[in-house]
């Protein structure tokens, strides 16, 4: 067995990375880099089981999917976040967005295909402030509605 079939990773050995549909100009994405969380694209089916005659044992016909929203989130950068923070949240309720995961080897190697989520920038959270707080990183959080399953492109 090939070693990097048993390597397993850890969470910070991926990539995450957001585009975003320019608000003012449909169909164009906007690249906004690399984030540093993500929670959330998980897929749940509902169940349905029949129940044969004879009492016989149910079984599963499956269900529809419903993939979760997707929350991503990073530190907050005056240059890169501050200067492009209207078309962010111009973009709330009517962009496309895809978020790409991608992960790495423990050189910082990408490995394999990203797994590939899509659907519609839904939340827009712009950093806490505590003035009493100099130790806390402000962070950007984000929000997505998903459309469908994820795809390894």
């Amino acid at each position: 067995m090939a070693t990097n079939q048993i390597r397993g990773t850890r969470q910070d050995t991926w990539q995450v990375t957001l585009q975003v549909e320019h608000p003012h100009n449909p169909g164009s994405m906007i690249n906004y880099g690399i984030w540093d969380t993500k929670s959330g694209g998980e897929l749940d089916s509902e169940e349905h089981l029949y129940h044969p005659g004879g009492m016989m044992p149910p079984y599963s016909l499956g269900g529809m999917i419903t993939p979760g929203q997707i929350t991503i989130s990073r530190n907050y950068r005056l240059g890169r976040d501050h200067d492009n923070i209207q078309q962010l949240i111009d973009a709330v309720g009517i962009s496309r967005v895809s978020i790409h995961q991608q992960p790495m080897d423990r050189y910082k190697n990408h490995y394999g295909r990203p797994i590939v989520w899509t659907g519609t920038l839904k939340t827009i959270t712009l950093p806490e402030h505590n003035s009493e707080s100099t130790a806390d990183p402000a962070m950007v959080e984000l929000v997505c509605s998903i459309d469908s399953a994820p795809t390894s492109t």
